[in-house]
């Protein structure tokens, strides 16, 4: 920004090192999912993960991408998932990563590059259902589907990785001291 230009010119510098911000994917799943802002059909639910993720990766120096939500089929997932991988840095799903026949998220995944799915379940509470790969060299995660669990597991496990892509320091931690 202008005002870092002005501190580098102050202190005699006419360059700095810099990075462009991670330009990241972010897709919800499930049949549920109902856009905010639209009527709630029987069944259905909000979708409240893709714009909490779009809005915490905006806070760790990623530019999000909030692609929407998708439907629970192999192909509408592996199409969109496919898309996003292509023109994006990392690519943020969440849902449909628990484990059950009808989770495809995974198996799409595993087809994206090498080498692949590194993580598949973590012993956190909440958080359990995580997955993390790497394909090709482009991270791409699976947080769980309930909203607190996929918060909780971007901000310990996601969020640092991509501070770090972004060129920012890790956040600092709370200290807690006994009195």
């Amino acid at each position: 920004s202008a005002r870092e230009i002005a501190m580098l010119a102050a202190v005699g510098l006419d360059g700095a090192r810099v990075y462009r911000r991670p330009k990241v994917a972010v897709l919800s799943t499930g049949d549920e999912l109902v856009p905010p802002g639209q009527p709630l059909r029987p069944a259905g639910i909000y979708d409240s993960n893709g714009p909490v993720i779009a809005a915490a990766l905006r806070e760790n120096g990623c530019e999000a991408v909030h692609l929407g939500a998708l439907p629970d089929t192999p192909e509408a997932q592996a199409d969109s998932v496919r898309r996003a991988f292509a023109s994006h840095d990392a690519v943020i799903l969440s849902g449909g990563t628990s484990k059950g026949a009808g989770d495809v998220t995974t198996r799409v995944i595993a087809s994206l590059g090498t080498p692949g799915i590194v993580a598949h379940g973590v012993a956190l509470k909440p958080g359990k259902p995580l997955c993390l790969a790497v394909c090709n060299g482009k991270p791409v995660v699976v947080l769980p589907g309930f909203p607190t669990s996929a918060m909780f597991t971007f901000h310990e496990l996601v969020a640092p990785a991509l501070r770090r892509m972004a060129g920012l320091p890790p956040r600092a931690q709370a200290q807690v001291t006994a009195r």
